[in-house]
């Protein structure tokens, strides 16, 4: 009204009818005991009280519409604790987008999260002491489908690095050659030590392990100073290779996959479904297509 200055016009921009209006009206000046238009020749206008509270109704409706709009968000969302078993380093998960896009779809959403390697990782899901995870396996996840419900997310490739001026041991050498050399080996747990395991076996020969450890930084660390061959991510391998000069091993590589899990009986549950949906999202950019 105070913008239109005309009943009729008010009413058609609220889509009520003159009378209804009307009736607002004057329920409003009723009950709160100050009159705040007054009617002129050429329609309505704002009293001095009306032209004094109108910054302040305009703020209560301002108030009004966020709150109907904060309802709206939440109509849907899900609250809770989400327990999140993540592996290797957040950037290789996207996991700031990830976090960041559950909180905006979901504010009563908080987040647990719980770092180890795959094998470990997998565990506590199982036992239930995690609702998702992160996990890594070789190309299909086949190990995993067996086991859980299943968002693949990305394959990638591991390869053989090896220390500054190892080239000539390394260039052009496969499997039965590099295992007579000496590996920095990972625990039962890792990923790492999964896959070499497998292609070892089938080569018929054992892994000469001089080191364990369990954090890839610190593997390529030992590469870096002349220790042993390790496995590493390729986009780590390169970066190493272009940085400190560690030699790539160019006759063998590793491919693997990423994916993304939860125990099969609990994929419908509103929050972790919440979780599944969203990183299925970040990767690639949209809903699950039914990955299991």
């Amino acid at each position: 009204m105070a913008r239109e200055g005309n009943l009729t016009r008010a009413a058609e921009r609220l889509f009520v009818t003159q009378p209804a209006l009307s009736l607002q009206l004057k329920k409003l000046h009723e009950s709160i005991g100050v009159m705040l238009f007054e009617r002129r020749p050429r329609g309505m206008r704002l009293t001095e009280a009306g032209q004094k509270l109108l910054p302040a109704a305009e703020r209560a409706l301002t108030a009004a519409a966020e709150f109907r709009a904060a309802a709206t968000r939440l109509k849907g969302s899900v609250t809770g604790r989400l327990r999140l078993g993540t592996i290797v380093d957040p950037e290789f998960l996207r996991m700031g987008p990830f976090l960041r896009l559950l909180a905006e779809r979901h504010p009563g959403l908080s987040f647990e999260l719980s770092h180890g390697m795959s094998g470990a990782v997998a565990r506590e899901l199982e036992a239930g002491r995690l609702d998702v995870a992160y996990a890594l396996g070789p190309p299909g996840l086949a190990e995993l489908k067996d086991r859980f419900y299943v968002v693949t997310l990305t394959a990638f490739v591991y390869r053989v690095i090896a220390p500054a001026g190892w080239s000539g041991q390394v260039r052009g050498k496969g499997w039965r050659d590099l295992a007579r050399l000496p590996w920095i080996g990972t625990p039962p747990d890792s990923v790492h030590s999964r896959l070499l395991s497998r292609i070892f076996a089938a080569e018929g020969v054992a892994q000469r392990v001089v080191a364990r450890v369990d954090l890839e930084p610190s593997m390529i660390d030992l590469v870096k100073s002349g220790v042993a061959l390790a496995l590493a991510r390729e986009s780590l391998a390169l970066r190493a290779a272009h940085a400190e000069g560690i030699v790539i091993a160019d006759a063998v590589s590793v491919p693997a996959e990423l994916g993304f899990i939860c125990r099969q009986e609990c994929q419908e549950e509103p929050l972790i479904a919440a979780a599944m949906n969203i990183v299925e999202e970040v990767w690639h950019g949209g809903g699950r297509s039914g990955a299991s």
